[in-house]
């Protein structure tokens, strides 16, 4: 009864390895109820569908590699305090995502957050803080660095996914 009570547990294991972190969920949480808040949240299954009504190719490829997406904006004004800002980006760091980059664009701090295990992406955050608005963009999955290229998410900072190199070793060096 014992192994088979380990044998449970070893195979949903990753079901929670991939989960998004709980500081990063209560963050969700705080700020989706507010009004002028927009919370949208897709489960994997449902982005199969989308990816059934698209004739492009590597559209289909990445959304069926994707397991859900979530983006939280705020579109009149910036709700986030700069201390939760702050908060918010060592959260991220303890939960083990590796920071891609950061850019300063026209008074917005654009950041690109992944979580990896081995060669394959679990998890990547896209945050746009401003002055005027806030995006934190969650995606989790199982993609190769070459996918983020080809994501097309129509949001505030999505366009930088285009600036990055096709592989992971091409990424230059600090």
């Amino acid at each position: 009864m014992r192994t088979l009570f380990f044998l449970a547990l070893l195979a949903i294991a990753p079901i929670f390895a991939t989960a998004q972190p709980e500081a990063i969920a209560r963050f969700y949480d705080k700020y989706k109820a507010y009004e002028n808040v927009t919370d949208v949240k897709l489960q994997g299954w449902l982005l199969e569908i989308a990816s059934n009504f698209t004739d492009e190719g590597q559209a289909k490829k990445i959304l069926d590699k994707i397991t859900y997406l979530r983006v939280l904006v705020m579109e009149e004004g910036n709700l986030v305090t700069p201390n939760e800002y702050r908060h918010l980006i060592k959260d991220i760091h303890q939960s083990r995502f590796e920071q891609l980059f950061t850019v300063r664009d026209k008074g917005d701090d654009v950041g690109l957050y992944i979580r990896e295990k081995g060669d394959t992406i679990t998890d990547v955050l896209l945050l746009v803080n401003g002055s005027d608005g806030f995006v934190l963009l969650s995606l989790e999955g199982l993609l190769k660095f070459s996918d983020l290229n080809d994501l097309q998410i129509n949001v505030d900072g999505a366009q930088h996914f285009k600036r990055l190199p096709e592989k992971r070793k091409d990424l230059p060096r600090a």
